[in-house]
């Protein structure tokens, strides 16, 4: 009889054991793979780099790891996908930048040439804009351990050919970018 109790019990435990297994491999695999179409080294055409590997997501010298969702407390830089975003979203959003970006420069009574430097970054915004395909992306972001979760969003998504990144400040619009990477 005690055999039987000492057998029920290791029964129960492997059961156990099983099961937490197969939490800890659901939760891994709920963690999104970045899509194979990302993977490369892809260049602005001012030759801003942006390395892309099953394990890597690096803009520029950042050094960011695969993890495919948001953690709740990041110990290094992490890159996961995070909502999507539409070329109208985009647009608004370089629209919103631009008018507050003059506003501010009307107000600080910008000398000419740096009034020009703000109108030139947005035309060449639009013109990298007005090459975005008409569609809904699903974002990729990045995050630090350090970053305060400010005014400021930056995110990377990709059409067919190219990935762009969107960088937005709402105490800084003149410095709204957008970039297009292609793959070499």
């Amino acid at each position: 009889m005690r055999s039987c109790e000492h057998s029920s019990w290791r029964l129960r435990a492997l059961r156990m054991a099983f099961m937490a297994g197969l939490f800890v491999m659901g939760s891994a695999a709920m963690a999104d793979a970045i899509h194979p179409r990302w993977i490369g080294v892809w260049f602005t055409e001012t030759k801003q780099r942006l390395g892309v590997s099953e394990s890597q997501f690096n803009p520029g010298t950042d050094k960011c790891k695969w993890v495919g969702t948001r953690p709740s407390k990041p110990t290094a830089c992490v890159a996961f996908y995070e909502g999507s975003v539409s070329k109208a979203q985009v647009t608004a959003q370089l629209q919103q930048a631009e008018k507050s970006a003059l506003e501010n420069a009307q107000k600080q009574s910008l000398a000419a040439a740096d009034l020009q430097s703000i109108k030139d970054d947005f035309k060449r915004n639009r013109q990298v804009l007005d090459k975005m395909p008409p569609n809904v992306f699903r974002v990729v972001k990045t995050t630090t351990p350090d970053e305060a979760s400010g005014a400021c969003t930056d995110y990377f998504f990709i059409d067919q050919h190219q990935v762009y990144s969107v960088m937005a400040c709402e105490a800084a619009p003149d410095a709204f970018s957008i970039k297009a990477y292609k793959k070499e």
